[in-house]
């Protein structure tokens, strides 16, 4: 157990309060509980590659959480998940949303898996594939990915599962001006890109709304 939980905790729940968000005392516990287990698995498997408690709850929960007002309807898909962000601190969040993350190494998988166990997080389906290749049974209201891929070839690599209604959210760094003129005008027109504040953490975010 982190020995700093109690002031993580207090951070947590107070950053997203700044966001909009309303963390009760059973969320902010499982938050923390995944980043014990994401440590644990981290000495062993570098998942994320650095991390340290003084900036995980800002640079990967809070970072997740703030895309929580931008989701659409009621199934969300997390496309390349890596360690869970943003999909697994957002299903904590709002446990309404069935959520399916999806990524294409083994030991991510497994991660993801054993994660959504510990939880008990029974809404949350994990799925080991690429998403070129992957065709769900039923699709998605809106998909979402961090840190995957330049912002045209993702558009590419989610054409299939965009269709009428669903809304796709790329997050980003700095504002991805050199990303957006490599998309066609027809798209362009259609995106949205909206600065993500994140409570305690000092650089850019941004994210990519595109609605089909």
């Amino acid at each position: 157990m982190f020995p700093e939980r109690q002031s993580l905790a207090t951070r947590l729940a107070e950053g997203a309060a700044q966001a909009g968000l309303s963390l009760d005392d059973g969320a902010v516990d499982a938050c923390l509980d995944f980043l014990e287990l994401l440590f644990k698995w981290n000495r062993v498997h570098n998942l994320t590659g650095p991390i340290t408690t003084a900036d995980a709850v800002s640079r990967h929960l809070l970072d997740s959480l703030v895309i929580a007002p931008l989701l659409r309807g009621e199934r969300a898909l997390d496309i390349g998940s890596g360690a869970g962000f943003p999909g697994l601190p957002l299903a904590i969040a709002q446990p309404t949303v069935d959520w399916t993350l999806l990524d294409s190494r083994v030991k991510r998988v497994g991660f993801l898996r054993q994660a959504c166990a510990r939880l008990k997080l029974p809404r949350v389906r994990i799925e080991h594939c690429r998403v070129e290749n992957y065709r769900p049974n039923r699709n998605f209201d809106t998909l979402v990915t961090r840190a995957v891929a330049a912002l045209p070839t993702l558009v590419g690599m989610t054409e299939h599962l965009r269709d009428d209604g669903v809304r796709l959210i790329v997050m980003k760094g700095t504002f991805p001006e050199a990303e957006l003129k490599e998309v066609s005008a027809e798209l362009r027109a259609r995106m949205e890109v909206v600065r993500l504040n994140v409570p305690g953490l000092d650089a850019e975010r941004h994210a990519v709304i595109l609605d089909n």
